[in-house]
C-alpha cells in the first residue's frame, strides 16, 4: 500500500459492494474503455475532511441536502449522528430509504423525493446540514433559495458544511492542460469534465469561494470557512504539495469544503 497514491483497478465493477461509497470511477473522463474503474482516493480525503468539518457527530441530528442514495447519510449515521435526507431522484430516495441507520434504523430520519429550494423539514430542527456533490447541479438563482431553506431547518448557532468541485481549480488546471496541449502540438480544445458535453453538462452550477461564501453571509451565516486539502498526485513531487498548501491560495484546492455556522442571535430573533 502507498496510502492516498495508492492504486486500485477493476474491470468487474459489479463483484465490488457499494463501489461509489469505496471512490470507484470510471477510469477516465476523456478517453475511457467503458470497463476499467478506479479507485480515486484522493476524493474518499475530500470526503473524510467534509465530514470532519461536521465536528463531533453523536447524537446529532443531521439534514443531508441531495443526499441521492442515502450513502453520506449512512456514513453519518456510522458516526453516530441521527439522519435525514431529501433529493428530488424518486429511486435515490428509495434506495436510501432502504438502508440501515445504526443497529436497527434507530438514527434514522426522514428521506424525502422533493426538491431541495423547499426542504420539507421544521424550522430550526437540525444540529448540522450536510450538502456534497450537489451544488455544481445547480443555478445560482437555486442556490439562493437552497442556502435560505438550509437556514430555515437549521438551529441557531447550527453548521453547514458544503462540498463541491472547486471551479477555480478546475479552470486552473484546464488553461494549463490546454498550453500542453499546444506544446505537444496537440487539439487545445479541452473542458471541465461535465462541461461543454464532456461527456454532458451535469455540472452548469460549477461555482467558487467568493461566490458560496457571498450566498452564506447574506443569509446570515458566520464567516464561512474554506477547508484547504493538500494536492497529491504521483507525478507531483511532495515538496511542491506541501509548498502549495502552505500558500494558502483557493485555486491550489481541488474541492471546494466550505463550512459555516447560523447566527445565534438573529436565528433566536426572528422567532420572536
Amino acid at each position: 500500500m502507498s496510502g492516498w497514491l495508492s492504486t486500485e483497478k477493476t474491470k468487474d465493477i459489479n463483484s465490488i459492494s457499494e463501489p461509489w461509497l469505496k471512490g470507484f470511477f470510471s477510469d477516465s473522463h476523456y478517453d475511457w474503455d467503458g470497463k476499467t474503474w478506479k479507485r480515486n482516493f484522493t476524493e474518499l480525503r475530500a470526503r473524510d475532511l467534509a465530514i470532519m468539518a461536521l465536528c463531533d457527530l453523536t447524537s446529532k441530528n443531521i439534514l443531508d441536502v441531495g443526499c441521492g442514495d442515502g450513502t453520506y447519510a449512512f456514513v453519518l449515521s456510522k458516526l453516530g449522528a441521527k439522519v435525514s435526507g431529501q433529493d428530488l431522484g424518486s429511486k435515490q430516495i428509495q434506495t436510501a430509504n432502504e438502508r440501515v441507520y445504526g443497529k436497527s434504523n434507530e438514527l434514522k430520519g426522514k428521506f424525502i423525493c422533493a426538491n431541495a429550494d423547499n426542504l420539507k423539514f421544521e424550522s430550526n430542527s437540525f444540529d448540522a446540514v450536510f450538502s456534497a456533490d450537489f451544488f455544481e447541479h445547480i443555478d445560482l438563482n437555486t442556490k439562493k433559495q437552497v442556502i435560505s431553506e438550509i437556514y430555515r431547518v437549521l438551529k441557531p448557532g447550527g453548521i453547514v458544511v458544503i462540498k463541491t468541485p472547486n471551479l477555480n481549480y478546475l479552470k486552473l488546471t484546464i488553461y494549463l492542460k490546454r498550453i500542453l496541449a499546444v506544446i505537444m502540438f496537440k487539439s487545445p480544445r479541452i473542458y471541465i469534465a461535465h462541461t461543454n458535453n464532456n461527456p454532458d453538462n451535469e455540472h452548469h452550477g460549477l461555482t467558487h469561494y467568493k461566490e458560496m461564501s457571498n450566498l452564506l453571509e447574506n443569509n446570515f451565516f458566520h464567516n464561512p470557512v474554506f477547508i484547504h486539502n493538500l494536492l497529491i498526485r504521483k507525478k507531483l513531487n511532495r515538496n511542491i504539495s506541501d509548498l502549495l498548501f502552505s500558500l494558502n491560495i483557493k485555486s491550489f484546492s481541488e474541492t471546494l469544503i466550505i463550512s459555516a455556522r447560523k447566527s445565534i442571535f438573529v436565528g433566536v430573533a426572528d422567532d420572536l
